[in-house]
Parts: C-alpha cells; structure tokens; sequence
C-alpha cells in the first residue's frame, strides 16, 4: 500500500466513476483500476461493487474511506504547516564557528544581520573544531558554520569569507621576537610547536614543512589559544601559528611573519550542506553572508591576492 493508492481509492469514493476520477487524477483508467484492485487484494476486502457504469462502496469501503479522509487531511495539514514554515522568517538558525572569526568578523556579523532582519530570526552559536563542525552540519545539529575546508566533503559547499597568516609565536622575550620577518631555515634547532594532523590548518602546515627543512615540529595542538598559553609558560618555545584572536588573549605573545609562505595561508568559509532544506530564516542569514560588506564594515578580512600589488607568492 502506498500514498498515491489512497489518494486515487479516495477521489474514486467521492466521484463513484472510474472514468472521471481517473481524469480528475490525471491518469489512465487502467491505472486507477490496477490501483484499487491491488489495493483490495492487500486489505483481503472488497472497497466497491459495480452500480450500472459507475460503482459504489462497500460497507467496507465506506468504513475504510472514513480512515483514509482523516489520514489524509492530517497529512496535508502537515505539509502546509511545512510549506508556511519555508517560507516564514522567523525561527532559529544553529551556527557553528571556530576561534578565527570569533575576533571582529563574527560579532560584527551578527549584528549587522540583526539590524537587518530584527528580532524575528534568533541566531544559536556553538564553537568548536572543524571536523566537528562538519559533521554537525551532515547530522543536521548545525545549519550553517565557519571553519575550514575539509577535502573529499561533497554534500558541503564552501564560500570563502576571510583568511589568516600563519606565523611565528613567540614570547615577548624570545630572541627571535624583535625581528621583521624570517624563513622556515632559519627556525631549524629552535623547539617548535603547531597543530595537529587531521585538522584542516593541521594538514595545511604539514604541507608547508614537508618543503623545508625543518624536523621535530611537535604537531600536537588544537587550537591557537592553546598553543599560545604553552609560549606564554615557556620563553624558548616557539609556534607555527594563525594570527588570530587566540593570541590577543596574551599580552606577552607576539608573531613574526613567515617569508616564502602566502598571507592568505589559511581561509574560513561559509559551509552548508547542499543536501539538507534550509528554512526561509537560515537561507536568509546565507544570502546576507555571501552579501556582506566586511570590508566596508572595518573587518580585517586578511590578505587578497587580487587586491595586492608587488606581492611575491609561494605556491
């Protein structure tokens, strides 16, 4: 038994023709007929008896049609519930982030989106990492997050919204704290710390110290604000970092840009799941972030290739 069987035994039962239902449904009278007799084949009762050249119901087609009208008025009820729902504003929308835009681009964000559309759309925020991240937004806990881009994601789409260096942290009074700038050569024998495999940022740095020299990296940390409470403990520690929000925390933590490695090193985007429905309220806040003017807005969106001059990048 299926849907469209109860929608073609009901018109039948209130047309009591063959011949008009099947018109009214849009389909052939032979499939009307091969629906209803399949229909009284799985019940094991007879639905109509012929009257002339119309038919009639059975008392136990009268019976049976009192079941399936009110079925399927509660089911129509609900998809108009859904179908106003799509396209009502309000409601909520779940919104996952890391640290890196936890500094002024996502407060800034937010309430300029609030200035926008009022009190009609609550926005829930969670922080966390990007794999987890990605994973709410498959589970569908998550409708939209800022993180970076994992690889082999299919069902997620990506729009990049700001980008941050990677460089060197270190204390206040580290030898190396009062230089301009310096390569990945230069750090080989200094303690060095960075992130963890299997993170984004994680796997981004292995790529860059895969192409130098450097050796004993301990690639171990999740996240900025914990590799720089190591720095901040420890003088002669040095990190391969973002510069982000993690190390204003720090008032004795500093940075030094990396030669040889790209400014926008490392990008946050935008992710949704292509495959899941967005309510009208989380398409809305998707559409207002892919049209934000952050720059506009004073927000430091990193480096932009296409906006630089005279910049020499690495590959």
């Amino acid at each position: 038994m299926n849907l469209s069987q109860l929608y073609y035994f009901k018109k039948l039962a209130e047309l009591q023709h063959y011949t008009r239902a099947a018109k009214e449904l849009y389909i052939a009278q032979p499939t009307l007929s091969d629906a209803i007799s399949s229909l009284e084949k799985e019940l094991g009762v007879a639905l109509f008896c012929r009257d002339g050249r119309s038919v009639k119901l059975t008392s136990n087609g009268s019976e049976f049609y009192r079941y399936v009208s009110d079925s399927l008025r509660s089911l129509d009820d609900g998809i108009d519930a859904m179908n106003r729902r799509k396209t009502q504003l309000g409601g909520t929308v779940s919104l996952g982030a890391t640290f890196t835009v936890q500094d002024d681009y996502l407060p800034t964000l937010l309430k300029a989106y609030r200035e926008h559309v009022g009190d009609e759309v609550r926005i829930e925020t969670y922080q966390a990492f990007t794999n987890y991240l990605t994973q709410s937004l498959h589970n569908e806990t998550l409708d939209v997050a800022f993180c970076g881009r994992r690889d082999r994601e299919p069902d997620i789409e990506y729009f990049p919204v700001l980008n941050r260096s990677l460089e060197l942290g270190v204390r206040a009074d580290h030898p190396l704290a009062g230089r301009s700038s310096i390569a990945l050569e230069e750090l080989c024998g200094q303690r060095l710390i960075t992130y963890r495999r299997g993170t984004p940022i994680g796997e981004a740095v292995q790529r860059i110290l895969e192409q130098s020299p450097l050796e004993g990296v301990e690639a171990l940390y999740d996240d900025d604000i914990t590799m720089a409470s190591a720095l901040s403990v420890d003088g002669g520690l040095a990190a391969l970092m973002l510069n982000s929000i993690g190390l204003k925390v720090f008032s004795n933590i500093t940075t030094v840009p990396l030669e040889g490695v790209r400014p926008d090193f490392y990008w946050v985007y935008l992710a949704v799941n292509a495959k899941h429905a967005k309510t009208a309220a989380v398409q809305s806040f998707i559409d207002f972030v892919k049209g934000f003017d952050a720059e506009g807005a004073g927000i430091d969106l990193g480096f932009r290739p296409d906006r630089a001059e005279g910049v020499s990048l690495s590959a």
